[in-house]
């Protein structure tokens, strides 16, 4: 076999598919397949958004392209700020999050992309891109996942017919869009194939950017901030969980896992399954506390996932987010912008408080995890907050309990934070037990009744033992996964 890439649709894993059948290795893949992100799995990820990618070569130390966006401010803030509370509800559990142009921060992905194809791939970025510019002209079929997400977001959507009438073409603007429509974005297609043909963020992108989410709209972005953002290449986080290595991201959430996976390696396992729950609720509950203890880490230094292996034993993993998006678009670019200005988990001090340049500390963490047998495992996950539990949780199950990367993946998850925990009690032996010993610790206890969007969608590629490659898409976010042969 030539690679898999596992991701969160069928459409964006074939677009990775289709880069590698023609020549190109993970990290062309990782890119073809990000790009085609932007339409095949709508809110979850935009042009307007961030991300950060890991990446392993045999033979070679990892490294980590760094695109997630510092914050704004040095144009000055607007004397109205334009910035705004939703709410939104996950069914078992809900979240506010905050919208409007104020919560725009300045978006990257573009960049980054071009540079890590550039420094690490093969193939010309017009030939990666050509997927994405297909869907997003053509369209895609909506599926249970993206027509559920905008259920979940259109509190944020309706408030601007300006983005719905761009970001969702085809489809009625009254309702979100059903299972079975075609959505297109043939703005989003005009703006790819400019990107494709310049290697750089477009200049009507640009331009929008600074005229739209600047001071006089109530934002915070300038043609400084503009200037000086900009992608790096890095050194990745490393530990160890045994014999194997692991890197993922260099800024706060991949510092996250590192210390959940390494607390849950060290501790005793528990007695019984309901002792076990718990066991994996307080590692995540410390990886909580850690966040709001840890410095923000130096810049220097809705989301989904890519994972990409090779048949050279190369791999990407590489994971993206926009927020929720902030409720707009740049007028005429088909490109919905973050809000990564609005999230508490990105805010965990209060709102607009960084200063201009400042990292965020992303909770993201695209992580490559290597053995001295020669199997490679790339893995993420989307997920907000929950990322740190989902993705330490999948690596403590293949690299310490021995289980499949399947069974890894399809294993229930607990997540913990603020006194509170959240749990998939489906496929529990007991199920009460584990409620009644989480709430012997926890204040409150939020229970799933099957596999839930909620705990995130962790997209594995492997090289397993004997080079026998191996991919895992997570249902809980319509994970899939593409071979080519």
């Amino acid at each position: 076999m030539r690679g898999v890439v596992a991701a969160g649709s069928v459409t964006t894993a074939k677009a990775g598919a289709r880069a590698l059948r023609e020549g190109g290795n993970a990290v062309d893949a990782a890119v073809a397949a990000t790009l085609a992100t932007f339409a095949a799995e709508p809110l979850l990820t935009s042009a307007g958004g961030a991300g950060i990618l890991v990446v392993h070569r045999p033979g070679t130390e990892p490294i980590a392209v760094d695109f997630f966006s510092p914050f704004p401010g040095a144009g000055g803030r607007p004397e109205v700020v334009d910035f705004h509370a939703i709410e939104v509800d996950f069914g078992s559990a809900r979240q506010v999050f905050h919208i409007g142009r104020a919560s725009a921060a300045v978006p990257l992905v573009l960049d980054g992309l071009a540079l890590a194809a550039r420094r690490f791939g093969s193939l010309p970025l017009a030939q990666l891109a050509a997927p994405g510019i297909e869907l997003a002209g053509e369209g895609v079929i909506v599926d249970a996942l993206t027509s559920r997400t905008f259920e979940l977001l259109w509190p944020i959507l309706r408030r601007d017919p300006g983005c719905l009438a761009e970001i969702a073409e085809g489809v009625a603007h009254d309702r979100p869009p059903a299972v079975g429509e075609r959505l297109r974005n043939t703005k989003l297609a005009a703006t790819l194939e400019t990107f494709a043909a310049t290697g750089a963020t477009p200049p009507a992108l640009r331009r929008g950017l600074v005229e739209e989410f600047g001071p006089a709209r109530g934002g915070l972005i300038s043609a400084a901030d503009l200037d000086a953002a900009t992608p790096i290449v890095t050194s990745p986080h490393r530990f160890a969980i045994g014999e194997w290595t692991v890197v993922t991201s260099p800024r706060l959430g991949g510092r996250l896992v590192g210390m959940i996976s390494e607390e849950l390696a060290a501790s005793s396992v528990g007695a019984d399954e309901a002792a076990e729950v718990l066991r994996r609720a307080n590692a995540s509950l410390a990886g909580h506390r850690a966040r709001l203890a840890l410095p923000a880490p130096d810049p220097r230094g809705s989301t989904t996932h890519v994972s990409v292996v090779d048949e050279h034993g190369g791999a990407a993993s590489v994971t993206l987010t926009a927020g929720e998006g902030c409720g707009h678009v740049v007028t005429g670019t088909g490109v919905h912008i973050n809000n990564f200005l609005g999230e508490e988990d990105l805010n965990p001090a209060g709102f607009h408080l960084h200063r201009p340049g400042d990292a965020l500390p992303t909770m993201i963490a695209p992580t490559i995890a290597t053995h001295p047998d020669g199997r490679v495992v790339a893995v993420g996950s989307g997920g907000a907050n929950r990322i740190r539990s989902a993705v330490s949780q999948v690596l403590h199950g293949f690299a310490v309990r021995g289980l499949s990367l399947r069974e890894a993946v399809e294993a229930p998850r607990v997540h913990g934070e603020d006194g509170a925990t959240w749990v998939e009690l489906d496929g529990r032996s007991d199920p009460a037990a584990v409620e009644a010993r989480l709430g012997s610790a926890f204040e409150a206890v939020h229970g799933f009744a099957a596999r839930d969007f909620f705990f995130g969608g962790v997209h594995v590629a492997a090289v397993e033992e004997g080079g026998r490659l191996e991919g895992v898409g997570d249902l809980r976010r319509c994970g899939a996964v593409e071979r080519v042969g």
